[in-house]
């Protein structure tokens, strides 16, 4: 049987018609084939249709200092998306951020010159001009023959009072941009304390009273026998000496169905270990803050049943994290649970604990947030914190930012399943789980971050609203 043969393509131009077109010629002694021979041909048009081609960069934007304190930065339109980055350089500060839109007013930073520039996100242009802003120092000194004014009393920390949020940031990697000298002034200003994780996070602990994470069931500190607890004591102390306030103890788990998955279940249950734990970090650092991170659902049964390990592990702390919050996550989903949980915080601040709210990461979006604001608000007795998920200077909730004064009374529960907490500045709410949804009527008009200015407010189960004047 013949073979199929191989096609031979000639390829030539004429004079005449050089640089405008060739002509193609196709030799064989067999019969043609030209079905094969337009296949072939539509494949490589086709090839060359597909293939790959160079895209130009847009120009640069423009890049110029505005605004009437001359430190907003504007620039003129690059790309096609809108999104922008923003290069930031000085003294000790080098970093870049996403900006989406043409302005931005970065945070001063006293005594420095710091230089920026800016280019169309995803390699769309070129970096732009470089511009500078020379930031005043924050101390003017006095006119010369002018007396020292008296030193004002310094301003009244972010958080205190049972009215205003003591925000807790969790400094994970994603803050890791933001923890440059740069943002100090912000965290001053919206942050009362910090979860942080060493070494990195050692930058934090002469901005704010920081907590160093360390997990004993991830670690490799587990089974948690005495060698082990050792080696965590040693992380604790190195900690201490860089200026730590304390650990946060992860994982602090009692029971066994709420034990981390992956750690040893030599010693399990592992309750008389963690208490052991506790007691060598008291010893070894006898005024550092502990915190624990226990399950609400884990712990609370085993504190109304006396757990003598429970018991003595509470002793020994004094922070107690509720992760997730009351968010969906929280698995707080009846209103008789919800009452409990009042109950379980109302216990721990009987022994002189104090709780973080912690953010819900599986459901961050603002109705879990108001929700968990407002209900941290029902229990604070101003001493407690709140948190969010991935909060930073460049997205950040305004609920954080609430003052509503003193509290005028505790909370209160209506037969309707509605509870009320009312300060001198404002009100909160929260529709317990289960309830029926409820429209209230405030008799005045109030804001919420999440609902805006409103005279009355309609809560479905699970939502809260947070109200100042």
């Amino acid at each position: 049987m013949e073979r199929d043969g191989m096609f031979r393509l000639v390829a030539g131009c004429s004079n005449r018609a050089f640089g405008m077109g060739c002509r193609t010629e196709v030799s064989d002694a067999r019969p043609r084939r030209p079905r094969v021979f337009i296949s072939l041909l539509a494949i490589a048009l086709l090839a060359c249709a597909l293939a790959p081609r160079t895209v130009e960069a847009d120009e640069p934007p423009v890049l110029r200092v505005a605004g009437e304190t001359g430190e907003t930065l504007k620039w003129t339109v690059s790309g096609t998306r809108n999104t922008y980055r923003l290069s930031t350089k000085g003294p000790g500060i080098q970093f870049s951020i996403i900006v989406v839109g043409r302005t931005y007013t970065p945070p001063a930073v006293p005594g420095a010159t710091i230089t920026y520039r800016v280019k169309a996100a995803y390699n769309e242009s070129v970096w732009s001009n470089a511009v500078s802003i020379e930031y005043p120092s924050s101390e003017e000194p006095p006119e010369e023959g002018e007396p020292p004014s008296e030193e004002e009393p310094p301003e009244e920390p972010t958080g205190a009072g049972v009215g205003r949020p003591k925000y807790r940031l969790d400094a994970a990697t994603y803050f890791d941009p933001f923890g440059i000298p740069l943002y100090v002034p912000w965290l001053e200003n919206h942050v009362s304390g910090v979860l942080a994780y060493p070494s990195f996070g050692d930058r934090y602990v002469k901005v704010r009273p920081t907590v160093s994470y360390h997990d004993p069931s991830t670690e490799g500190f587990s089974p948690l026998n005495a060698a082990n607890i050792e080696r965590y004591i040693l992380k604790v102390k190195r900690d201490a000496g860089v200026g730590y306030a304390g650990p946060f103890v992860d994982d602090v788990n009692w029971s066994v169905g709420y034990r981390d998955g992956g750690q040893s279940r030599t010693l399990e249950p592992e309750k008389h270990e963690l208490a052991t734990l506790l007691a060598a970090i008291r010893a070894a650092e006898p005024n550092a803050e502990i915190e624990i991170n226990s399950q609400y659902h884990d712990i609370w049964p085993l504190m109304k049943a006396h757990d003598p390990d429970v018991e003595r592990a509470l002793r020994l702390v004094d922070v107690v994290t509720k992760e997730f919050g009351v968010g969906p996550s929280a698995g707080i989903s009846t209103a008789q649970d919800y009452l409990e949980f009042t109950h379980y915080v109302d216990a721990l601040h009987a022994k002189g604990i104090q709780t973080v709210l912690t953010g819900d990461y599986h459901n961050n979006n603002v109705p879990t947030m108001e929700y968990n604001l407002a209900t941290y608000f029902l229990i604070n007795n101003g001493d407690d914190f709140v948190s969010g998920v991935n909060q930073t200077p460049l997205n950040w909730w305004s609920g954080f930012n609430v003052n509503l004064g003193e509290a005028l009374g505790p909370r209160e529960r209506s037969a309707s399943g509605v509870w009320t907490r009312r300060f001198s500045r404002g009100v909160v709410y929260t529709v317990e789980p289960g309830a029926s949804t409820q429209t209230i009527a405030l008799g005045r008009r109030l804001h919420s971050a999440e609902w805006g200015s409103v005279e009355s407010i309609t809560l479905a189960p699970r939502q809260g609203a947070v109200l100042v004047e």
